[in-house]
C-alpha cells in the first residue's frame, strides 16, 4: 500500500470508488489474526488532482495479506500487503 500511495503522489492522481472485500481468516489466536483476500478494485478509477478523470481504465483484482494484533482491548492492523494487479 505504501508504494501505491507513493506512486499516486508522484503521478499526482487519486483513486475513487469502492473496493469490494471478502477477507478469509488464515490463522487466528487470541492475540493475532492473519487474513487473506482477493480485493475487487474494478470500481476504482484514477483522477487527476484537478478532478478530471485520468483515464477510464478500472482497477483490477489483487491479493491482499494482512495481520491484525490485539493491543489491549483494541485490534490494530500491523501488516498489510497489497500485491500487484491481477494476482487473483
Amino acid at each position: 500500500m505504501k508504494y501505491g500511495l507513493q506512486r499516486a503522489k508522484k503521478e499526482k492522481v487519486t483513486s475513487k470508488g469502492t473496493p469490494h472485500v471478502n477477507p478469509e481468516v488464515v490463522t487466528a489466536t487470541s492475540d493475532e489474526v492473519k487474513l487473506q483476500d482477493c480485493v475487487d478494485g474494478t470500481d476504482w478509477l484514477q483522477y487527476k488532482l484537478n478532478g478530471e478523470l485520468k483515464n477510464d481504465v478500472p482497477g483490477s483484482h489483487f491479493k491482499v495479506d494482512a495481520r491484525v494484533l490485539r493491543n489491549g482491548t483494541v485490534w490494530k492492523v500491523s501488516y498489510l500487503y497489497m500485491h500487484e494487479a491481477g494476482t487473483c
